[in-house]
């Protein structure tokens, strides 16, 4: 093995920096949604060229997040109905098949993190800051998951995750939502810190079929 050789780890590059940028952008609520921006425009706004732009784009174009229309240009994507039941049928399946290694593996320390996040989560809804407050929620989720030590169910959950932020970022601002959303994780840790299995997955419904409805107009999973 000693003809072995493998180059240095490159720094960041600007086509990364560019998607790390924008995509906190888009998940903050801050990417147009009704008009579309044009390659050209959106560069000039950024500062940077159009080719590592064009590749970050494609990045966020594939995880659903953006689309792009030929002679338009970008806009925030537009779900469906039918598309955010099943991104949450998908989350559904996924948190509540994390059951039993979650179980398994729990200790006091893990139980202990879940409700710091609850916590920050409070201070979050003190301040009124609902981004914040999201990305909170993705963290108590992920959690579960590296917990379980379910690595494949967890790059699957940050996909379903961040279309949930995009799509819930006007619904968790509505009255008494963030509330809501804390009670349902302290009960979610309650039932983990009992070992109660079956009422895991009957929080985790709740949680899921409460968040949808707080979009509007859609049932879960029905």
């Amino acid at each position: 093995m000693e003809d072995f050789k493998i180059k240095g780890i490159k720094h960041k590059t600007l086509k990364d920096t560019i998607y790390s940028t924008l995509k906190d952008i888009i998940l903050n609520d801050g990417f147009p949604s009704d008009d579309y921006i044009n390659e050209q425009s959106l560069a000039t706004q950024l500062n940077v060229s159009r080719t590592p732009l064009r590749e970050a784009m494609y990045d966020l174009i594939n995880e659903d997040l953006i689309e792009f229309r030929p002679r338009k240009g970008y806009r925030l994507k537009q779900h469906s109905n039918e598309e955010v039941k099943q991104i949450f049928l998908l989350r559904a399946i996924i948190e509540k098949g994390i059951k039993d290694p979650l179980f398994e593996n729990v200790g006091s320390h893990d139980v202990q993190k879940l409700k710091n996040i609850i916590d920050d989560q409070k201070q979050a809804m003190e301040e009124n800051n609902s981004y914040h407050f999201m990305q909170l929620d993705k963290e108590f989720h992920r959690n579960m998951f590296m917990i379980a030590k379910y690595n494949i169910f967890l790059k699957s959950y940050d996909v379903f995750h961040n279309l949930t932020i995009l799509i819930g970022s006007k619904a968790i601002t509505k009255q008494g939502r963030m509330k809501d959303v804390i009670q349902e994780h302290l009960d979610i840790v309650e039932t983990i810190e009992t070992n109660n299995k079956a009422s895991f997955e009957e929080k985790i419904d709740k949680h899921l079929s409460m968040t949808l409805e707080a979009l509007g107009s859609i049932d879960y999973l029905s």
